[in-house]
């Protein structure tokens, strides 16, 4: 049963990981690249974080105006190139599908406008190595959006790691699984021409997991078994994995059941539980393990910022959405800072999960047209 110590936004610890610096001291002014689903939730965090936010540009042109007009967005555009061409916006937030992640924010990396492109960056590695090059060459922010990374709880997990207090990361478990709707086989989970399956929906979180604890600059070697439907794509998969220190993981993912979306990681000295929603948590619980094997447990819980204000009666569509501003003030501390990337999921990581997926993919029999474009 949990006994949380609730964590207040303003305490200590909010204000060593959640400080943000606003838009009006880094002149940090936003774009929204595509008017969907998850262009609505970031949107809503934005403006709840006090932002600046400064246009929206959608394929469809009526759309993006009711997107503008919900959030109060001084301009809409119909194209994307519009909005790389907005003089002034200087920091554009990527929410296409999959298959379109590549091309825009490149368009917007060689436009000198900062990027954050909502994960994946790119359907394989050669993708997410052109944008990245691109952002380098023009000397520009870029940014993968693994959200969970900026979650005040996930922060603290990877201090715990990094300060060696529980010892070395030795396995790490972790899960999550919905049943996904099948009526519509065209969808674009269900698509391979729009990189679905669940890999590269969800996938990706349980192999963060692995990748925080047991080595963010290292391939592990691994196997994997999976569930590969009508359409090409994977609808379940296990992944074993072992990093080069010795450190062990089995990940687990599935469109066809509900799984617990938490994780464990096991430690020399202690465990750590993350509980559900382990890929945008609010829990934790830490087990100290002492030398004469007496236990202490802490758990610690920090709310989900609260949405006040009203933009056109929008609510968020998935769950702990909210957490975006977490997501948001870490963009706004980096460019605040000169960073050209975020130390909460860096370039050189996400690198090394897309190659990781790369392979898992060619295990268990999924290809994508963009594989061989």
């Amino acid at each position: 049963k949990w006994a949380p110590v609730v964590i207040a936004q303003a305490g200590p610890f909010a204000i060593k990981h959640c400080a943000f610096a606003s838009d009006a001291m880094t002149g940090t002014v936003w774009g929204i690249c595509s008017a969907g689903s998850i262009s609505n939730d970031f949107c809503l965090a934005l403006v709840n974080n006090g932002s600046n936010v400064a246009a929206v540009a959608a394929s469809d042109s009526g759309r993006a105006k009711q997107f503008a007009t919900d959030f109060g967005l001084p301009r809409s555009y119909g194209s994307y190139e519009e909005l790389a061409n907005d003089g002034e916006v200087t920091v554009v937030y990527v929410g296409s599908v999959h298959t379109k992640h590549m091309q825009d924010a490149l368009l917007f990396l060689q436009a000198g406008k900062h990027v954050l492109v909502e994960k994946p960056m790119g359907v394989n590695e050669g993708q997410v190595q052109q944008l990245v090059a691109a952002a380098k060459e023009k000397g520009v922010f870029l940014m993968e959006g693994f959200w969970t990374r900026c979650f005040p709880v996930v922060r603290r997990v990877q201090d715990l790691l990094d300060g060696g207090s529980l010892g070395r990361a030795l396995h790490v478990c972790s899960d999550f699984g919905f049943k996904a709707p099948r009526a519509d086989l065209t969808h674009r989970l269900w698509s391979k021409d729009l990189a679905g399956g669940g890999l590269l929906d969800i996938g990706c979180y349980v192999l963060q997991w692995a990748s925080l604890a047991l080595g963010r600059d290292a391939l592990p070697e691994f196997r994997a078994v999976a569930a590969v439907g009508e359409t090409g794509v994977d609808h379940h998969a296990s992944i074993i994995l072992q990093y080069p220190a010795g450190g062990t993981a089995m990940c687990s993912y599935s469109f066809d059941c509900a799984f617990h979306d938490r994780t464990v990681i096991k430690c020399e000295r202690g465990i750590i539980w993350v509980d559900e929603m382990a890929h945008a948590p609010t829990k934790i619980r830490i087990m100290t393990v002492a030398a004469d094997g007496t236990t202490a447990t802490e758990d610690v819980e920090v709310a989900l910022p609260r949405h006040t204000r009203d933009c056109g009666g929008r609510t968020v569509n998935f769950g702990n959405s909210e957490g975006f501003q977490y997501e948001v003030q870490e963009v706004e501390r980096c460019l605040a800072e000169g960073l050209k990337e975020s130390p909460q999921f860096t370039l050189s990581e996400s690198a090394l999960q897309v190659r990781l997926m790369d392979a898992v993919r060619k295990e268990i029999g999924v290809a994508y047209p963009a594989d061989v474009a």
